[in-house]
């Protein structure tokens, strides 16, 4: 019974198969375009100009796809298994993109050769590191295989079956370390991305690691020479990876193998060679099927074209098997077959919440940095969806990323009414309350900043402002159905009208206003229906938190910045200058929002140090002139992609721009001034005594150290102040470092 199960096993690993590529297989080959496009995506995949260049009128049809990097301490290979591989590629492993090269040899000089080979290659493995074997189980390993998005491009039943992307033996290849290493970094020697990165845990990838080796039985074992016969086997196998061109596909460790180049597509006869049926000996076969080789000829006798972006988009889609999860603008669309591996963790979201998102116009949804971050299987929303984004590398993320926003450009977007506003004070209100139970009602279905919805979890909509442009944002709440057919979400503005009266019934007013309030998530309240008393302690997460405030020591119109390193700083934005720095805790904010008349709000922390009070730029005619109290004019602030506000003041026609960052265990202070003006001076901090042991450093008696070049201390009115005059460039610009730091023993 063992050996027919055995055989049983076997049997669909005997038969030879043609190249498994989706993004050509896929897809029809009736009409000549049909043909052409799949021929193109086979003639990459195949990695045809490893071998046969192509010429400058064909680069940008044709590109190098390299194999797997031999040999590193995330791909090794037994010496069994590369017996059984460099003898029958096709046979082993059904689907491979690796060609047969040593196919028309007597039996007996192909057992040599690949005892050579396999010597060879072994001998270019990175020694074994001895590590802590995780075991994993094999129901948790199946079921993580099905639903994390394995399934979605291997066969369903994880056997290969000439029609998927083969799997091939790994219980042969592999350790169990071994291949739990490769599941969590597969580009490290495959960086082509044919394999992407799965996002996963050590845990899943031991459970993945088991099931993946134990689905199959394995082969039998072959060792290898030893003393002289190996080193002798090993020179021979060196002289055939070169003769073979195996560099032309595929490095090594440490390798600098140039490749050895055949003739170019262009002069190719497309009825010989690796196009033929039968490849004479030395030549790579393939084992292509009629359908391959018709569609790849098509190609080559194709006549030159430029690619428009949404060609080159939909090229590389297919070429990464994008469209077995993802349909964009008709192109793609889940295997009907597969559809059961779509799951979601159990919130009633409908196909919304199990199927991949429609990419149809993603380059205008999301922004650079977003859209990046997807493209790395990085910044995941969707926690409800077992499916998960991969990492296809760098290369592949830069490309999709730059023609995803050249082909999705919108014509004629207006643009949003917050451009130039953002920080208008007040805004946020007006979002708060449409969020809440007594406006739209948001929070029925979507969570926000961690807090889960009244209803449904469907998606966190504290991710948008990060994510989103905001013309998108504005176009999909007016008519979420013309940008996801079939969506649950209502539009609350139907033909651009708006149900709600908050605001005025002003459609544009009240979706800036959300956007406003999303944006100033982390310094403002949760809308009613989520906000629980005792929750006003603000806590910088991975962003710093911009709050306005009414603050003991920098006044009722205090901004409040605190950082996620744990020092914080309060700018006195009426005075218009930094007023407070202290280290640890950061704010509440609950007498602030419940009641403007209680006392102001105290720093949290520990280590507070008061700068001064009054401007932080003034003009001096000499000085001996006390410091004024007013000519500063509070111009706003601005945010960074990262939440670092840069605060915005003048003094006349000199425009100032003042920005803090944490820089080790202090903060950096940058100014930049436009607008040459004489005699203007920058005040730094005042205190009692201020002791300095090196040029342009600083200490004051509450043990803070000021590093400021130029600064100098003087004495006015019985208190010392630091301060640095501004010195303008030729072209009427001039900037400023300054860096607070609190001594070791404060």
């Amino acid at each position: 019974m063992r050996t027919a199960a055995l055989i049983v096993c076997l049997l669909p690993l005997l038969a030879v198969a043609q190249p498994v590529v989706p993004g050509s297989d896929r897809f029809p080959h009736q009409t000549q375009t049909e043909q052409v496009a799949a021929g193109e995506v086979l003639i990459n995949e195949l990695n045809c100009i490893g071998c046969h260049a192509a010429d400058k009128s064909q680069s940008h049809r044709f590109e190098t796809r390299p194999a797997p990097v031999l040999f590193t301490t995330h791909n090794s290979a037994s010496a069994s298994w590369l017996r059984h591989w460099l003898n029958d590629p096709h046979g082993f492993k059904p689907g491979t993109l690796m060609p047969d090269l040593l196919h028309g040899l007597t039996e007996k000089d192909k057992a040599l050769a690949v005892d050579a080979l396999r010597h060879y290659l072994v001998s270019l493995a990175p020694p074994l590191v001895n590590t802590e074997v995780t075991i994993g189980r094999d129901s948790e390993g199946k079921k993580r295989y099905e639903t994390i998005g394995c399934a979605q491009c291997h066969a369903p039943d994880a056997r290969d079956n000439g029609r998927d992307f083969p799997l091939g033996e790994l219980q042969q290849k592999y350790t169990q370390e071994q291949l739990i290493q490769f599941l969590l970094n597969p580009l490290h020697s495959r960086p082509a991305g044919r394999m992407p990165r799965v996002p996963m845990t050590q845990k899943e990838a031991s459970h993945l690691a088991v099931f993946l080796r134990d689905r199959i039985p394995s082969r039998k074992g072959f060792a290898l020479a030893n003393g002289p016969a190996a080193l002798k086997l090993r020179e021979e196998g060196k002289a055939l990876f070169l003769k073979m061109r195996c560099a032309n596909c595929h490095s090594t460790r440490g390798s600098n193998i140039l490749p050895n180049l055949a003739k170019p597509l262009a002069k190719l006869d497309t009825t010989q060679g690796c196009l033929s049926a039968k490849p004479s000996k030395g030549i790579p076969h393939f084992y292509l099927k009629t359908e391959q080789i018709k569609a790849i000829t098509a190609a080559l006798r194709a006549k030159p074209v430029a690619f428009t972006a949404q060609e080159q988009t939909h090229r590389r889609m297919r070429q990464l098997n994008c469209t077995a999860c993802h349909v964009r603008d008709g192109l793609g669309k889940p295997d009907p077959a597969r559809d059961k591996f779509f799951t979601t963790t159990g919130n009633d979201l409908g196909d919304e919440g199990r199927l991949p998102p429609l990419l149809t116009g993603v380059g205008a949804k999301l922004t650079d940095a977003a859209l990046h971050k997807v493209l790395r299987g990085e910044d995941a929303v969707r926690p409800y969806m077992t499916t998960r984004m991969p990492d296809f590398g760098e290369t592949h993320a830069k490309f999709l990323n730059r023609h995803f926003a050249a082909a999705d450009v919108r014509a004629n977007v207006k643009p949003t009414p917050r451009d130039g506003e953002e920080n208008q004070v007040g805004r946020n209100k007006y979002g708060r309350e449409l969020m809440g139970v007594k406006g739209l009602n948001c929070i029925s279905c979507h969570q926000l900043g961690g807090s889960k919805s009244l209803g449904i979890q469907a998606m966190d909509l504290a991710h948008s402002p990060g994510r989103l442009r905001p013309e998108w944002f504005r176009d999909y709440l007016i008519s979420p159905a013309s940008f996801r057919p079939g969506t649950r979400m209502p539009s609350f503005w139907p033909e651009g009208k708006a149900v709600s009266k908050i605001s005025g019934r002003n459609t544009p007013r009240q979706i800036d206003s959300i956007w406003v309030y999303l944006n100033e998530l982390e310094q403002t309240r949760l809308p009613e229906g989520l906000e629980k008393k005792g929750s006003f302690v603000l806590k910088p997460g991975k962003r710093p938190i911009v709050f306005r405030t009414f603050m003991e020591g920098a006044g009722t119109h205090a901004i409040a910045i605190g950082f996620p390193q744990g020092i914080h700083a309060a700018f006195n934005s009426e005075q218009v200058g930094w007023s407070l720095l202290w280290r640890g805790k950061f704010l509440n904010a609950e007498s602030t929002w419940d009641d403007r008349f209680t006392p102001l709000a105290p720093p949290l922390g520990e280590s507070v140090v008061t700068l001064q009070t009054g401007p932080a730029v003034a003009l001096l005619k000499n000085l001996e002139q006390s410091w004024p109290t007013d000519g500063l004019k509070m111009r706003g602030y601005r945010l960074s992609k990262d939440g670092i506000p840069t605060l915005l003041y003048s003094q006349g026609t000199t425009k100032i721009t003042d920005t803090i960052t944490p820089r080790g265990k202090g903060l950096r202070r940058q100014m930049e001034f436009t607008g040459a003006k004489d005699n203007l001076w920058v005040r730094l901090a005042a205190a009692k005594v201020f002791l300095s042991d090196k040029p342009g450093v600083w200490s004051t008696n509450t043990k803070l150290s000021i590093t400021a070049p130029n600064s100098q201390i003087r004495r006015i009115e019985g208190m010392s102040e630091l301060i640095v005059p501004v010195k303008f460039d030729s072209s009427g610009k001039s900037t400023m470092e300054i860096e607070w730091h609190w001594q070791r023993k404060n």
